[in-house]
């Protein structure tokens, strides 16, 4: 491993959940997790009923903790960064809490919720902040923090005492059983009176975009997901409403036989789905964007914050950190993405394609991986990279841009696929077309770095009047990689329309 990575652990201690980030930094790039974990601990379980957390509860805390505390170590860890939030807020017995979380020297810090709310930004929208004006909703076990920004400018942050686990344990109700429509209606009303100036402050401001992250949200999304088309990175608003017609009116473990339903959420998804239907209801959001970053992501940038880390392009960090954990070639790596930049614009300036620059640098991305499956086998290695950038969960991408990274490297090696290929059948015709011209650039690519040695000087190319043709300049013998380029004319005019010549200068 690279003698100047570090590895850091954040552990999130929240009122509803522990969770633990592990991060191996690697040297000018952003770290890459290496480790995630969470245990249901309901640290608020009894606290909003009693005042304080009971004996049992802060013994299966102290349990997680440290066990959570041995993996960091044994990871590696020389740092380990822990954050409580909410329910260590409001005990009484906070110092019993926080005595029984100290173990193997590691200090335990309570946040404000203000803090809770700036970290959960950072983590949410990353160190640059959204494009567009844009609202956060953060819906934890105790307490729910909402920002709104633009950029890196937070225009609005507050942190509320609402929380599924509070409001599940906080009034006469018993969510363990299905609740009437008056008793759901009471905790909606709960909602307004305890976020309406907040909400009202939202609206005078205004925003474009809205967003919800925590665990209540994504069950919430993915509930509403399988009752369409199953894709919960998102929810609408009268979806929602239907679900929760749905699931007050049903017991616990009804509630656990409704499509889409997260089990271990069944006692705390009312209140938490009242909470997310009173406030999309009072902000007046139709549609919410749903994403899986919090807190312990933002705790991860905050840390690199601090240690004066100031390179923040999320997706090039991403993708050379993984190619990193693959023990990738990097010379060959950066002479194909080198001969691919080069061909995609040339290509371009010649009229051959008109695809723009989110493909140029997904092409880019594409070239810095297009190896990296030999780190499981160099047979079939363009498959396990595929493998591995599908389910890599590269930050900065969305699920579209590493399908198509991913491809482009699973047919820079064997056979090239048809057009008609039933891999294509969620694509359309353009997307399909720029994909395999992408693909098709990062073959050749490899192709003229065939024998790893950074043979070819120079390429030059011109259009006759049915071919490409590529001169290519070269002191070294590349009879095998000029023989290879040759047998891609069928492909090659298959793809662009034109046959390819290449010509040895």
């Amino acid at each position: 491993m690279d003698d100047d990575s570090e590895v850091v652990s954040f552990i999130d201690i929240g009122t509803s959940s522990i969770h633990i980030l592990v991060v191996r930094f690697f040297k000018d790039s952003m770290g890459t997790p290496i480790f995630q974990d969470k245990e249901n601990v309901r640290l608020g379980q009894n606290l909003f009923k009693h005042g304080n957390i009971d004996k049992e509860t802060i013994e299966k805390t102290r349990i997680v903790v440290s066990n959570f505390v041995k993996i960091s170590k044994n990871l590696g860890a020389k740092k380990i960064i822990a954050y409580a939030t909410c329910a260590a807020r409001e005990t009484s017995n906070r110092k019993e809490l926080l005595d029984a979380m100290k173990v193997e020297g590691v200090d335990v810090k309570i946040i404000s919720g203000f803090e809770e709310a700036r970290l959960i930004r950072l983590g949410v929208f990353g160190p640059d902040g959204p494009f567009q004006k844009s609202l956060e909703i953060d819906i934890g076990g105790g307490s729910t923090e909402i920002v709104l920004c633009k950029g890196k400018e937070c225009l609005f942050s507050d942190s509320l005492s609402l929380g599924c686990i509070r409001l599940a344990n906080g009034f006469d109700q018993d969510h363990n059983k299905a609740i009437t429509f008056s008793e759901y209606d009471y905790l909606r009303r709960h909602v307004d009176m305890m976020s309406y100036r907040t909400c009202r402050k939202i609206r005078e401001i205004g925003f474009e975009r809205a967003y919800g992250s925590s665990g209540t949200m994504i069950a919430l999304a993915k509930i509403c997901a399988a009752k369409r088309d199953g894709d919960d990175s998102y929810m609408m608003y009268y979806e929602l409403v239907e679900v929760m017609k749905e699931l007050y009116t049903k017991g616990v473990e009804e509630r656990k036989d409704v499509l889409g339903m997260t089990p271990s959420r069944a006692d705390i998804i009312v209140s938490g789905g009242a909470i997310a239907e009173e406030l999309m209801y009072l902000l007046g959001i139709d549609r919410i964007e749903i994403t899986d970053k919090g807190m312990k992501q933002g705790m991860e940038i905050d840390y690199m914050l601090s240690n004066g880390y100031t390179n923040f392009d999320v997706k090039e960090s991403s993708v050379l950190n993984l190619a990193k954990r693959c023990q990738y070639d990097q010379a060959h790596a950066e002479t194909v993405q080198r001969n691919a930049l080069l061909l995609f614009d040339k290509m371009k300036e010649e009229g051959i394609h008109n695809m723009d620059n989110e493909m140029r640098m997904l092409l880019s991305y594409a070239a810095t991986l297009h190896d990296i499956g030999e780190f499981i086998s160099y047979p079939k290695h363009h498959l396990h990279s595929y493998i591995i950038i599908l389910n890599s969960y590269l930050l900065g991408f969305d699920n579209e841009e590493l399908k198509l990274m991913a491809l482009m490297t699973k047919f820079h090696h064997g056979n090239f696929p048809s057009k008609g290929s039933k891999q294509f059948k969620d694509m359309d015709k353009k997307e399909t077309s720029d994909l395999l011209k992408c693909a098709m650039i990062l073959k050749i690519s490899d192709i003229l770095d065939r024998r790893r040695n950074s043979a070819i000087d120079w390429i030059e190319m011109c259009i006759s009047e049915h071919d490409v043709v590529l001169n290519i300049g070269s002191e070294s013998d590349i009879n095998m990689e000029m023989w290879k380029l040759k047998t891609l004319n069928e492909e090659f005019e298959t793809v662009f329309g034109l046959g390819l010549k290449v010509k040895l200068a």
